[in-house]
């Protein structure tokens, strides 16, 4: 599908993309990279705090992480994405972290009068360098991220920087209610503007003892220009296993869908292993993720 919608838009793909986006390459980053099913303001598993800069705080004893994330969409759309990053906590409440992201389409071919291809495939792609930090002061986690995003699409190029800002509360009003906030590819100028706006907040529902808690709640995110999404999700966790899932709303240029998100995740001998899944809409198949962190104390 991919191939054909893009092929019948080449001629003036530059243009059209360009009006809609400063950027090329802005929507590839819309995808959950690195969330399994979490909720992205929440979102802890994958290091580097893509999402939410204060996600990349880390407690005693450990003392560093890096991870590896990846997502890959069904043929018919053909997108890949995929993270690498590393955090290292230097004081007991100062946390640092790099982080790399990149995002593509393959399949994409230049056609005249008629389906059949010419030439070459048509590079469309983008990548997202990150350096954030994250200060924790009791309950609260402010933090940071400086960004670097570079796009192509064809012949056009482009580039932005941005800088972002989360929180996260772990208790609220003595409460076991968490919240978090966050932005993502906040840019300086207005005019240049496709940031997205996060929030979340959930709340044990069950809760035997610190090895066995089921969470449930609710996160909403707004990106400028596009569209927003309704996240209703549950996650729960029992000694060394993590399950997540829940239902996304997506309201996207006036059309509405609905996809079903699952991930678990495993932790043994300093390793978290994460796998997702999420539905596809209009008839398009699911798409999956991976994720794999290493903790050092």
């Amino acid at each position: 599908m991919s191939r054909f919608i893009f092929a019948a838009l080449a001629s003036f793909v530059p243009a059209a993309v360009a009006a809609a986006q400063h950027v090329p390459g802005r929507d590839l980053l819309e995808f959950p990279l690195g969330l399994t099913a979490e909720a992205a303001p929440l979102s802890s598993q994958m290091t580097g705090g893509l999402w939410n800069p204060a996600s990349i705080a880390i407690r005693s004893p450990t003392r560093g992480e890096i991870g590896f994330a990846g997502l890959t969409t069904p043929q018919e759309q053909g997108v890949k994405l995929e993270a690498v990053a590393a955090a290292y906590r230097f004081r007991p409440n100062l946390t640092a972290s790099l982080s790399y992201a990149q995002a593509s389409v393959s399949d994409i071919f230049r056609t005249d009068t008629d389906p059949n291809s010419i030439g070459d495939e048509i590079p469309y792609e983008t990548m997202l360098i990150s350096a954030a930090a994250a200060y924790t002061r009791g309950n609260l986690t402010l933090g940071t991220a400086l960004r670097y995003r570079y796009g192509t699409v064809i012949s056009d190029h482009g580039s932005a920087v941005g800088l972002d800002g989360g929180a996260i509360l772990d208790r609220v009003a003595r409460t076991p209610l968490r919240i978090a906030v966050s932005t993502f590819l906040l840019t300086p100028s207005r005019t240049a503007n496709e940031a997205t706006y996060l929030a979340a907040a959930d709340i044990p529902v069950f809760q035997r003892d610190s090895s066995f808690v089921v969470r449930g709640g609710y996160s909403i995110s707004h990106t400028e220009g596009r569209g927003r999404e309704d996240y209703v999700f549950g996650t729960s966790s029992y000694r060394q296993l993590d399950i997540s899932g829940g239902v996304s709303t997506m309201t996207l240029f006036g059309n509405m869908s609905r996809r079903t998100r699952l991930g678990f995740g495993l932790r043994f001998a300093g390793y978290m292993v994460g796998v997702g899944r999420e539905d596809g809409a209009a008839g398009i198949s699911a798409s999956y993720q991976f994720l794999v962190k290493r903790t050092f104390r």
